[in-house]
């Protein structure tokens, strides 16, 4: 008889690896991970201007205007072309860029802009106040659909206060507005751009000036995205540039290849010279190489997290919140998925940036003895034919609905092996689901989950806290957890509603003790950025205040 028997899948394999190390290391400690940014080799190669470099990414760019792409993964793309009038730095402060200064009144409420002196925009328009007004006029234009409208929520007005002075006034002291002047989407326009169709302006193109090393050279969505050198630039933010004025060279193409095998194999055959996003199963091909380096970096943010929906059962019950964290070896399956590849998550704040504490976990670590007496005491005794517990008839079902356009990184893979070890170890049926945009949409307004699961990106931790934790539904946008809770809220807004860098890290630390200690969330793996890179490519600057790359800039190309 012929064998028809089909060969495991590299997911199923993999799955299968992360549930036999899960369920052989029972009582593993949490543990921690630490950015991996590893040098490149040591060249004896001159610097050389010119040339041009071909980057292939996984991002699918709609648009190109900076002022409405709201992609996490769009901002060091556009920084080639789109300068900030402040720029932030890791330790969440922030340094002049197009604006030479700046000014925050004592009660916070109101910031004032100097703008940098000679600064221009790539059609020779000036930079000056009334420039800065137009952009403002056009982003809060009714139909704009600026990508970030919640650094706005508290702006009362703004006006030219000078020939190259800005004044903003503030409903309240707010530090997300600081962050959205360092952000892409408050990136100023020229006043001629301002003006073009709004067609034009959804898209983005070479139409479109602005300020920065490179300019716009031909744009086709989703597929590619050129630029080219902006010979006369000079304005990058002196913790970048270091006394580089324009860029080393003189075109950046970037190309969107879905598949991480693809752009792989793109980088191996030298059709690109830098690869974004590599996969972990491919991290090896590149890793201690004479031919590449390969390097990756925390981003800013919140990490990938599961946020239990307390509204309902059996996640209403602190119980089994509580199993479900401590019944499986966390460590176990992120080293079977990933080997290396991604950090455990070390607090519900990303490590990146000052905010993170990592002893809010610290009663996050395995017990699954723990797990099963909690599940016993909490009335989950029975069992059924499948070895789920069961109370009452109803069998301990949690599941997680998670949109598949947002299943990335081997996350299903991930869920699926905690799934496993949830039920063997401790008889916890958990269920990860993924459902198309619709159909999630749908479960999601009907309640019809356990589990959301998210990890949201930014240079500060204030928008991802309002989205996923405040119960304002005009705030908490993708509150799924459900949490309603007044001290949460209050922790929200006082560490949102000052522009005091030590307020702010009192109150993350205290939300961070509140959420863990309530066993609302289960922060799973640290995200990052990563790439590798032909060794002819020299100088990657990586953006501290995010961890991603910052743009092309510094950039140049070994002959």
């Amino acid at each position: 008889m012929p064998n028809t028997s089909r060969p495991l899948s590299r997911l199923h394999r993999t799955v299968i690896v992360a549930i036999g190390a899960a369920l052989a290391l029972p009582l593993a400690a949490c543990g921690t991970g630490q950015t991996s940014q590893p040098a490149p080799a040591a060249s004896s190669a001159s610097l050389s201007e010119g040339g041009t470099l071909y980057w292939a990414i996984e991002t699918k760019l709609q648009t190109v205007n900076p002022q409405r792409n709201g992609q996490d993964k769009a901002t060091p793309i556009l920084r080639n072309a789109f300068d900030s009038y402040l720029y932030r730095t890791e330790s969440g402060e922030y340094e002049p860029w197009l604006a030479k200064a700046y000014d925050v009144s004592g009660d916070g409420t109101t910031v004032t802009l100097t703008l940098r002196d000679g600064v221009t925009f790539s059609d020779g328009a000036k930079l000056d106040a009334d420039a800065v007004v137009a952009n403002f006029d056009k982003i809060t234009s009714e139909g704009y659909l600026t990508s970030i409208p919640g650094g706005l929520r508290f702006l009362k007005s703004y006006e030219k206060t000078a020939e190259d002075e800005v004044t903003f006034t503030l409903e309240k002291a707010d530090s997300l507005f600081l962050l959205y002047l360092s952000a892409t989407a408050s990136t100023p326009l020229s006043p001629d751009t301002l003006t073009l169709d709004q067609s034009v302006l959804e898209s983005g193109g070479p139409e479109l000036s602005g300020i920065g090393p490179f300019t716009i050279d031909e744009f086709t969505p989703n597929t590619e995205l050129s630029f080219a050198k902006r010979a006369d630039y000079e304005w990058a933010p002196e913790s970048i540039a270091g006394g580089q004025k324009a860029a080393h060279l003189d075109e950046v193409v970037y190309r969107t290849f879905t598949e991480g095998a693809t752009r792989t194999g793109a980088l191996q055959q030298d059709q690109v010279q830098i690869s974004s996003d590599i996969q972990p199963v491919d991290v090896a091909v590149f890793e201690d190489t004479d031919q590449f380096d390969y390097q990756r970096n925390y981003v800013s943010g919140l990490p990938y997290t599961l946020y239990f929906n307390v509204s309902k059962a059996p996640l209403n019950d602190a119980a089994v919140r509580e199993a479900f964290v401590k019944g499986f070896d966390l460590d176990a399956i992120l080293s079977a998925i990933y080997n290396g590849a991604f950090d455990r998550a070390t607090a519900p704040i990303s490590a990146r940036g000052p905010f993170a504490d990592p002893s809010s976990l610290d009663d996050y670590a395995t017990d699954i003895e723990e797990a099963n007496r909690l599940l016993d005491a909490a009335g989950w005794t029975e069992r059924n034919s499948d070895g789920v517990r069961v109370k009452d008839g109803t069998a301990l079902t949690i599941r997680a609905v998670s949109g598949a356009p947002y299943v990335r990184e081997s996350r299903d893979q991930l869920n699926i092996a905690i799934g496993a070890a949830l039920k063997q170890n401790v008889g916890i049926d958990y269920q990860f689901q993924i459902e198309d945009t619709g159909t999630e949409t749908a479960r999601t307004e009907a309640n019809d989950y356990e589990v959301f699961d998210n990890s949201y990106g930014g240079a500060d931790p204030a928008s991802g806290l309002d989205l996923l934790y405040h119960s304002d539904p005009s705030r908490g946008f993708i509150a799924r957890g459900k949490f309603q809770d007044a001290t949460l809220d209050s922790l929200i807004d006082n560490g949102r509603f000052t522009t005091d860098l030590t307020t702010r890290q009192e109150n993350y630390t205290e939300l961070q003790h509140l959420v863990t200690g309530n066993f609302w969330v289960l922060p799973l793996y640290q995200t990052q950025d990563n790439l590798a890179s032909s060794r002819k490519v020299h100088d990657i600057t990586i953006d501290q205040a995010t961890g991603q790359p910052f743009g092309a800039f510094t950039i140049w190309l070994e002959s």
